[in-house]
């Protein structure tokens, strides 16, 4: 920026904060303007196209796959190097077209979310949207609204609320001159209000810089990336130990060398980057529609990190807040109790005169609806004084004929004094009440009798009605709900109660003499929000992998830090932008909807990962017992990319899927998984021996055996694929339309390919039925194998 263009924008902002600018911004400065700060927005960090093609081949997967094309091209097959450097491409460009088509749907449906202002242009008030403010816009700030930069006060006067951005749980009044934070809410008054800062010059936008942190790797990911890391070591094992064997019976270098070629080539799982990123993508597009499930009209959830789309499956513990969550965020009169033989009507009437519904406070707008639903008839209020926290009440003077009657209405324990008649009565009906998680308000009156309690209103934010349900859901699933509230341990007790929740009731202070009872308790009580950190932390600690739930600014920490967070309606753009998940209705159904659809998410993935250990099982058995038979390798390398192409790549289709989530959270096991696979592939297996057996006793050629095994190891392969995607049965759930077409379109591809004899010895046709009866037998024994208990065990289903 020059001196001149540096000098403009301080006197701009100069008039801004002294308000000398009657009319507001002129329509000929806003484009200047733009040019110079922007919008008002927090700016999402988007890497290039370049870059994220390029990182596709960084990493464990791409140095396996790249050390494969350098192998295979000095070992004299270049045609097969160049096939294997077209997958890696492909696998590329898949993988950034799905990541792009995501990121272009997710940035449609948030469009939806945008907070409007009131602003002077020109000399007249319009209604744009937030992210068109500029430094030095003049705009008008009523009860209700968010602040949508930081700006300072230039006439009138508000009570401002900056909770969610700096903790203090009480209101702050504010006149000219004062300063209102982005984000924070006005509770009451009216004022115009000058904009000093936008974006990520805000306070607001600053807090945001603490949560550009990478997420570590997911769960899913450590896992799958150990699976492979498992069964490459043991193929590296074999291929040493065959080698040694070859060397010793003076086999040909060139069958050793390409019996390693083949080994390694399929162990490495070529489709893995493409379909764990369509799996993803599908999973958060699921997420941001509305779905087949009427109930869920309208309750779409916004994904902003893919990777937790699968963590959900692993989530075992939520920490949900209570309000607004978990109950309705609105107060309402639950009970009363009177005094001095006065009904509940009056009692409302004296209570409606010590409120004032221009402040728009909660317990204020509750006593006023119960009062016009019991038709009460409002006093003459001579004077009202508002809430003071020093004295914890409001207070009213009313008049009734010529009588003068003072009302006061607040905290019973400040109100009900020795000097109050039915005060006894009232500390004990007090203390019933509270045991009923109800928030207790006295109001004591003084008239020409003196000073008495006319009765206590119990107020309570009701719980939602499809929370115990929805808790039941989760629990069911095998996810324990903890809720975390402000309120005291007995108000805390008696709501936890009333949502089915079952478990110890803590507080911080519990936790921090023994982090270990975190896993025993079912409520956190007398929380404030950046305990919610020291919690989520504690469970972690002991195993647990956390889901969150939060709303603001001092969320945001606790939302980055859990494996799911999630953001709920209403919540602040910082607590947003630290989330996972961004929910679009109230309540946790969003929540059990990210559950179900990452454990649909895990299961497509798992079939994949179970799938392709148990090819790379039998082609290792086929290619090493014939080896050691024959002295030569049954798998030539292009044959092996041929299979890679039919298997691997006709596997992504997996990604969508139809499938049942799990009815627990997933939990991983690398080596019973593998002998879990092992088990299963026997069945494969032996009956691909039985068609080379056969092969060779028919007197075929050693390169039309090839052709024999390529064939029989794509329709065993598919046959396997198709009795592992489902259980307890294959058909309990009906593949999709896209598995299907993948599947015709492989049989097809190489049976063309073995038929014709295109790259490879024809298919003698004596031998095709046979193959075809094999892949059918072997489809209805796995079936009979997967049912064993054992078996389900290993695999972890």
């Amino acid at each position: 920026m020059d001196q001149k263009t540096h000098k403009d924008a301080k006197a701009t902002i100069g008039d801004a904060e002294s308000g000398v600018s009657d009319h507001g911004l002129k329509s000929g400065d806003i484009a200047d303007l733009r040019s110079r700060y922007g919008y008002n927005e927090l700016p999402e960090f988007h890497e290039s196209l370049l870059t994220l093609y390029l990182k596709n081949f960084w990493g464990p997967l791409p140095w396996l796959m790249e050390l494969m094309v350098i192998i295979t091209y000095f070992s004299g097959n270049q045609t097969e190097a160049f096939i294997i450097v077209a997958l890696l491409l492909l696998n590329s460009g898949i993988n950034i077209l799905q990541r792009r088509s995501a990121e272009k749907a997710m940035a449609t449906l948030r469009q939806a979310i945008r907070v409007m202002a009131r602003v002077m242009r020109d000399g007249s008030w319009n209604v744009i949207s937030a992210r068109e403010l500029l430094p030095g816009d003049s705009v008008r700030l009523r009860a209700g609204d968010v602040v949508p930069a930081d700006m300072r006060i230039s006439d009138g006067s508000i009570s401002v609320d900056a909770s969610s951005l700096t903790g203090e749980s009480l209101p702050q009044d504010m006149e000219k001159g004062g300063i209102a934070y982005s984000g924070s809410i006005i509770r009451r008054g009216e004022a115009t209000a000058e904009v000093t800062a936008i974006g990520r010059e805000t306070r607001y936008g600053k807090t945001t810089e603490l949560l550009e942190t990478a997420h570590p790797p997911t769960h899913m990911e450590k896992v799958i990336f150990g699976v492979i890391k498992y069964f490459f070591v043991i193929n590296v094992c074999v291929a040493i130990a065959i080698t040694v064997f070859g060397l010793a019976v003076s086999a040909p270098a060139i069958q050793i060398t390409n019996y390693v070629i083949v080994l390694l080539l399929m162990s490495v799982p070529v489709a893995f980057p493409t379909m764990f990123a369509v799996a993803q993508t599908y999973g958060a597009l699921q997420l941001n529609s509305d779905g087949s499930n009427p109930a869920d009209k309208g309750k779409k959830v916004l994904t902003r990190r893919l990777g937790a789309v699968q963590e959900a499956a692993v989530m075992d513990v939520l920490c949900s807040d209570k309000t607004g969550t978990l109950t309705m965020d609105r107060m309402a009169v639950s009970s009363m109790t009177v005094y001095g033989g006065i009904d509940e009507k009056r009692l409302l009437a004296f209570a409606s005169a010590a409120t004032n519904a221009a402040d728009q406070d909660s317990i204020d707008q509750a006593i006023l609806d119960k009062a016009i639903k019991e038709e009460v008839v409002m006093p003459d209020r001579l004077s009202f004084t508002p809430f003071d926290p020093s004295t914890k009440r409001t207070a009213a003077e009313i008049a009734e004929g010529s009588e003068r009657i003072s009302i006061d209405m607040g905290l019973p324990g400040l109100l009900l004094t020795d000097d109050v008649r039915y005060a006894d009565l009232g500390i004990r009906d007090v203390a019933d009440m509270s045991a009923k998680g109800l928030r207790v308000l006295a109001v004591v009156v003084r008239d020409r009798s003196g000073k008495w309690c006319a009765g206590l209103i119990g107020m309570s934010d009701p719980i939602r009605p499809d929370a115990p349900a929805l808790i039941r859901e989760l629990s069911d699933l095998g996810v324990r709900v903890v809720m975390i509230t402000g309120d005291g341990k007995v108000t805390a007790g008696a709501v936890a109660r009333s949502l089915g929740l079952v478990g110890d009731v803590l507080t911080p202070a519990d936790l921090k003499r023994d982090p270990s009872i975190a896993t025993t308790g079912a409520v956190f009580a007398e929380a404030y929000p950046e305990d919610k950190l020291a919690i989520i932390e504690a469970l972690q600690n002991a195993g647990h992998s956390v889901g969150m739930t939060g709303d603001g600014v001092n969320d945001a920490p606790a939302l980055h830090k859990a494996e799911v967070g999630i953001a709920v309606l209403g919540s602040t753009e910082v607590a947003k932008q630290a989330a996972s998940f961004i929910l679009t209705s109230a309540g946790l159904e969003g929540v059990r909807r990210v559950v179900t659809a990452g454990r649909r998410v895990y299961m497509r993935i798992h079939t994949w990962i179970l799938n392709k250990i148990i090819k790379s099982v039998e082609s290792l058995f086929i290619a090493t017992v014939i080896f050691v038979m024959t002295h030569s390798y049954i798998l030539s390398p292009l044959i092996a990319i041929l299979i890679l192409l039919s298997n691997d790549f006709v596997t992504i289709s997996l990604a969508a899927d139809h499938t049942r989530p799990m009815s627990k959270p997933a939990k991983w096991n690398i080596p019973r998984l593998v002998i879990g696979s092992f088990l299963i592939a026997i069945v494969p297996y032996v009956f691909t021996m039985w068609l080379y057996l056969l092969a060779s006793r028919e007197g075929y050629q050693f390169d039309t055996i090839r052709t024999v095994m390529y064939v029989s190891l794509i329709y065993l392969g598919e046959a396997t694929l198709l009795a592992i995607r489902a259980w307890p049965y294959s058909w309990s759930v009906r593949p999709k339309g896209i598995l299907v077409v993948a599947l015709a379109f492989s049989l097809a591809f190489s049976s063309l390919v073995a038929g014709f004899g295109i790259f490879i010895q024809p298919l003698p046709a004596s031998i095709f039925p046979l193959i075809i009866g094999s892949a059918i037998a072997s489809f209805f024994l796995i079936e009979a194998v997967k049912r064993i208990p054992f078996v389900q065990r290993f695999v972890g289903v």
